[in-house]
Parts: structure tokens; C-alpha cells; sequence
């Protein structure tokens, strides 16, 4: 029992000079409030979370921390409030605190802003020496009985967002109080709440949206003066932000593995868990720490909502326009596909394509609407025109209804000026439709990949009346 003792002692004292007063949450990396209140509101949405870590379970009284978050931006998008209530035993001390948390935003850019936050509130600490065996139960330094002290808490922090990198900064325990215990002899002793300064540094690579992963390594330092440095250097892969896997290196401790998965998109659950290194490896028993959260629908403000109903009535009408056009291209199609369209016809058609104008939309449909309407206007006018229509087939599939005509580009060369004319797509039955002037060289080309470029010079005939030439193309593999 003696040997237990002194090494549960050991294992405390040393925790305590290597920066053990802050608890060593896991899940900083999903939840960066945990040690920097600037972090409050970071997820904008309404978060609530519960951790708990159970640390060396093989010693009676090994450390034991809960935790339990809620923030958000419950004012604004520029200021985060929060709430953590958190208690932790180690040994005989235990401690119960709570803090409110605040935060604000000063931006820069839309993603890219500074934050300071600050939290206050109180730590309820005690010390019970009947959990403890004890060889010598007079001893003079032993305290008379449980004893329980509250004292002021504070945090403060700072963070720098800019897209997928963030760096914080956090002096947790701001405050240094001191806590007063009176022993068997009246005399006191003191337990201080030490200073200690936290930094981090995270950065998130998306991969190719195709892959839907993005990889977030993170490095966290922890110092407390008079004591080591200590690091953690931890590394998450995420996929389609509903599962995650990482792994962990705590500088002198331990390796640590965690995952986690995220359900309906707002109830995540994650594990990790600690591989003690050293030689206390074979004292230590089992070290891990169970987190839950579930975040709240982000709730739009007036404005927001307002301009999401405005772009999704964009959407619809760009959507309703996009149908109504393809349709009126194949009637154009039907119309110019007879052999001697009325001028009756033709005039109906011009009004029905001058409606469906707008010169500012960069639909490629648009450009092929204003092309048809000036060559029916030159030859509603009177001007000469030559219809050149035809069928584009693949001669290693001469079945149009299953024939793909996607990425099939017609293009026309004015032989005697060498510049483009006039460029087409075929419809998806693989008609072509292309106006031209008589009395003049041209060059057809016809260009899909997997197939061999056809191209071939032709002229049309003068005249004094505006006619129509037809022409079948064959592409070869």
C-alpha cells in the first residue's frame, strides 16, 4: 500500500510540475475553446458538447475530467458567448469550475478575421485526505478534515483565422490566485493557480473535391513557468465531414489515436485513445476520452434569408428560361428543317426569339438565339441567304438514337478573308443548321474527339433568290 501511495504522489507531483493544473483535453482539435476562450462562437451555430476523460485507470484515483460546452453567435456574427462547466479529480483534490465566455470578431475579409475572447468565473477546489491511506495519521501536516475553497477565475486568448489556417494564443488561469488550507497545527498552507500559456497552430488542406478529404495537422504547446515545454503534434484526416481519423504525439507521454463520425450532420460522437509511453506503461491501465456534441441549425438572420429566397428565385427563373429556350431551339430546328418555310413562319419565329433575349447571360444558348435571329431578320428583309442544313453520322455507328453528339464542334472559314463565320453545335439527334452568304468560298470543319477531324472546302452558287443546300457529314473513328 505504501509503494501505491508514493508512486500515486510521484505521478501527481510531476503532473503538477509539468503543466497538469489545465486539464489534457483530446479533442482540442475539434474544439479549440476547450483551452482558448477566443475560440467561443467559432462554429457560429448554436454547439453543445460533453467530454470525458478518464486518465490512468490502472491507480485508485487516477485523474478524472469532465467537461461540458455550449456556445455560439447568439448576438451576432461577429460576437460568440459561451458557457463550460467543468470538474476534474486527481487523488484527493478535486475541482468544480464554471466560466462564461465572450468573444469578438474584428474582420478583415470574409474568412479572414482576428478574435479576442475572455472568459471569467469560479474554481471550487478540495482536498479530502480520507481517500488517501495514510501511515501516520497525526501527522502535523495533514489537514484536520475535508477541506473545500472557491477563488476567482479567468481566461483570456486571441485567434487568427484566415481561411484553413488557424493561430491561437491563451493564458488560461489569468488570474494567479493563491488558495489558503489550514493544517493540524494551525498552521496554512497554499495552493496556487498557476499561469499557463497555450498556443496552437492548425492548418486544413482540402484535397480534390472529388475525394470530399481534407487533412488537418495541428500542433499544441503548453508552458507553464518553471516547468518543460510540452508539445502535442496531432494530424486528422476527415472525409465528406462525416467521419475523421487522427493520431496523436504528446512530447514525453504518450501516442494518441482518435476517430469519430458525425450523423444527420449534427450529432457527432468521437474516441480517442492514449497509449501511455514510458516506463509508468505498465502501471498506468487505461487512458481515453469519450466526446459528444450536437450542433443547432444556424439560425439566418433577415437579410440572409432574404437573399437566399432571391437567389433561389434567380435559380428557378434561370432554370424555367434554360427549359423554355432549348424548346424554342428545337422549333427553330422544325421550322428551318422544312423545305420552304412561309414568310408567315418566319416572322413568328423572329418574335418568339426576341423575347427570350439577354445580352447580358453568358448561356451558350443565348448565342445561338441571336445568331438565328439575325439570319431570319436578313431574310425576312429581303437580304440572300443560303441555308446549309444537314446530318453529322459516325460511320462506326450509323443508328443516330444512340449516337452521343456532346462535345461536337462545327466551325465555317470564309475562304477569302480566312476567319471564322460561323461556329454550330448539332442537336442531339445530330442536325445541323448554318445561314450563310452566296457567292462565296467557304471551309467547313467538324471536330469530336475519338474521331478524325473532317474538314472540306465548298462554294455556293450565286443567286437572286435565298435557297437551301443540304450536306450529310461521316466521321471516321
Amino acid at each position: 500500500m505504501k509503494k501505491v501511495l508514493t508512486i500515486i504522489v510521484f505521478v501527481l507531483v510531476i503532473g503538477a510540475l509539468k503543466a497538469q493544473q489545465v486539464a489534457m483535453f483530446n479533442h482540442y482539435f475539434y474544439k479549440p475553446m476547450v483551452y482558448n476562450p477566443a475560440f467561443t462562437g467559432i462554429d457560429e451555430a448554436p454547439h453543445l458538447m460533453l467530454i470525458n476523460h478518464t486518465q490512468w485507470s490502472g491507480f485508485k484515483g487516477g485523474p478524472q475530467y469532465n467537461l461540458l460546452t455550449f456556445d455560439g453567435n447568439i448576438i451576432n456574427k461577429n460576437t460568440g458567448l459561451g458557457v463550460v462547466i467543468s470538474s476534474d479529480r486527481k487523488g484527493v483534490n478535486s475541482r468544480v469550475g464554471g466560466n462564461v465566455s465572450y468573444s469578438y470578431k474584428i474582420r478583415f475579409k470574409e474568412k479572414i478575421f482576428l478574435q479576442l475572447g475572455l472568459s471569467v468565473g469560479a474554481i471550487n477546489q478540495s482536498i479530502d485526505y480520507s481517500k488517501a491511506s495514510i501511515e501516520n495519521p497525526n501527522d502535523p501536516s495533514l489537514f484536520i478534515n475535508s477541506q473545500n475553497k472557491t477563488t476567482f477565475d479567468a481566461n483570456a486568448g486571441l485567434a487568427f483565422v484566415a481561411k484553413g489556417l488557424e493561430i491561437g494564443f491563451a493564458a488560461p488561469q489569468i488570474a494567479n490566485n493563491k488558495i489558503n488550507y489550514v493544517s493540524f497545527n494551525d498552521s496554512r498552507t497554499f495552493y496556487t493557480q498557476s499561469r499557463h500559456y497555450i498556443g496552437s497552430l492548425k492548418y486544413k488542406f482540402i484535397l480534390p473535391k472529388k475525394t470530399d478529404i481534407s487533412i488537418s495537422p495541428q500542433l499544441l504547446t503548453r508552458y507553464l513557468p518553471g516547468a518543460p515545454l510540452q508539445y502535442d503534434a496531432n494530424l486528422n484526416v476527415e472525409w465528406k465531414n462525416k467521419f475523421w481519423v487522427g493520431a496523436t504525439y504528446k512530447n514525453d507521454y504518450a501516442i494518441g489515436l482518435n476517430l469519430g463520425v458525425t450523423l444527420f450532420k449534427q450529432l457527432s460522437i468521437g474516441y480517442c485513445y492514449d497509449y501511455i509511453t514510458g516506463s509508468i506503461n505498465k502501471y498506468s491501465g487505461l487512458s481515453h476520452e469519450i466526446m459528444l456534441s450536437f450542433k443547432f441549425n444556424k439560425k439566418k438572420s433577415k437579410t440572409e434569408e432574404e437573399k437566399e429566397n432571391a437567389e433561389l428565385a434567380r435559380l428557378k427563373s434561370q432554370n424555367l428560361n434554360k427549359i423554355l429556350i432549348e424548346r424554342l431551339l428545337k422549333k427553330i430546328e422544325e421550322v428551318l428543317d422544312k423545305d420552304n418555310p412561309t414568310p408567315q413562319e418566319i416572322q413568328a419565329l423572329m418574335e418568339e426569339i426576341s423575347s427570350f433575349f439577354d445580352d447580358e447571360s453568358t448561356d451558350p444558348n443565348q448565342e445561338v438565339l441571336n445568331k438565328y435571329y439575325q439570319s431570319l431578320k436578313n431574310q425576312a428583309h429581303g437580304e440572300l441567304n443560303v441555308l446549309v442544313k444537314g446530318k453529322i453520322i459516325f460511320n462506326d455507328n450509323p443508328y443516330p438514337s444512340s449516337q452521343d453528339f456532346s462535345n461536337t464542334n462545327i466551325s465555317v472559314i470564309d475562304l477569302s478573308t480566312k476567319e471564322i463565320i460561323a461556329t454550330s453545335t448539332p442537336s442531339k439527334d445530330g442536325k445541323y443548321f448554318l445561314i450563310l452568304k452566296p457567292a462565296k468560298k467557304y471551309q467547313i470543319t467538324v471536330e469530336k474527339t475519338g474521331y478524325k477531324p473532317y474538314s472540306k472546302p465548298f462554294t455556293l452558287s450565286g443567286t437572286t433568290e435565298s435557297y437551301e443546300m443540304s450536306q450529310e457529314i461521316r466521321l471516321d473513328k
